[in-house]
């Protein structure tokens, strides 16, 4: 039986990711908990009384804090293992992840790309430094629609965008009557004005672009026979993921992740970073 990785920090986002893990993970994969123990911040403290001193305090204190994920966990009658080591807890999870999981499940905090990269926000190197696919789970969430039955595909004809199609129909497979919509989002002109000169004032000219975009995606689907809606919008991508999302009410997100890292995404506002911050959906990011 294939394994999920949930990382947690306590914070009512990781509840969420825990109870979103558990509803995924029935009956298809057994759950390994992580909780990673950043290094103590004062290194005064550490010199005066010992780093075994402090570092016992630390995980008496975390295991402490586990046991309401553990109780939940148990309640749900899925089998797990519980780990929890010191270090960073981007590289801790990073190092974990290599160890064969099908996925990672963690809480998102939802800060804005800046915000989340000045605050050394978790789940933005984390997507960098793994190559499983990662669920992120907003606070806000819905349990009650965990895990899923309708996927919101977000697809813009590149390689990246297919492979993620591809691994989310594959890790819904064992879910019974999930949906899919596939989403082509058309930036708008005034973004490119004047670069390619011809077409931009001829909307049917921006929703072919959008069509087409769509095709190699729905040629899979077609030929798998599974059951699929297309749409085509002209707009800000991440705002207009967002919009979709709520709308056919999804339970969700599906993006390829072009793998720059946290500083990348922060400077070239990419897409999948600003849909992070502005949808409270689920979010499968698939690293291709």
């Amino acid at each position: 039986m294939s394994r999920i990785l949930v990382p947690v920090d306590f914070s009512a986002q990781s509840i969420q990711a825990v109870r979103f893990a558990l509803a995924y993970a029935k009956n298809k994969h057994d759950i390994t908990l992580l909780h990673a123990i950043s290094p103590f911040p004062s290194r005064n403290v550490v010199r005066r009384l010992g780093r075994e001193v402090v570092e016992d305090y630390q995980l008496d204190e975390a295991r402490d804090d586990l046991k309401k994920f553990l109780s939940i966990i148990e309640e749900a009658g899925i089998t797990y293992e519980l780990e929890i080591e010191f270090g960073e807890p981007h590289e801790v999870i990073a190092k974990h992840a290599a160890n064969d999981y099908a996925a990672i499940v963690m809480g998102t905090h939802g800060y804005g790309r800046i915000t989340g990269f000045l605050l050394q926000s978790v789940s933005y190197p984390t997507l960098h430094d793994v190559k499983v696919p990662v669920f992120l789970i907003a606070e806000e969430t819905d349990e009650k629609r965990f895990p899923w039955n309708k996927v919101l595909i977000a697809v813009d004809g590149s390689d990246h965008s297919m492979e993620a199609a591809k691994k989310a129909i594959e890790m819904g497979q064992h879910l019974p009557n999930v949906s899919y919509t596939l989403l082509s989002v058309v930036i708008p002109p005034v973004t490119y004005a004047g670069v390619y000169g011809v077409g931009w004032d001829n909307m049917n000219t921006l929703e072919g672009w959008g069509r087409e975009s769509l095709k190699p995606c729905e040629e899979m689907l077609e030929a798998a026979s599974i059951p699929f809606e297309s749409m085509v919008v002209v707009g800000d991508p991440a705002t207009v993921i967002r919009q979709t999302a709520e709308e056919i009410d999804a339970g969700l997100v599906v993006l390829g992740h072009h793998g720059q890292g946290a500083v990348a995404g922060t400077l070239l506002g990419s897409v999948t970073f600003k849909t992070i911050h502005r949808t409270k959906t689920p979010l499968l990011i698939v690293k291709t």
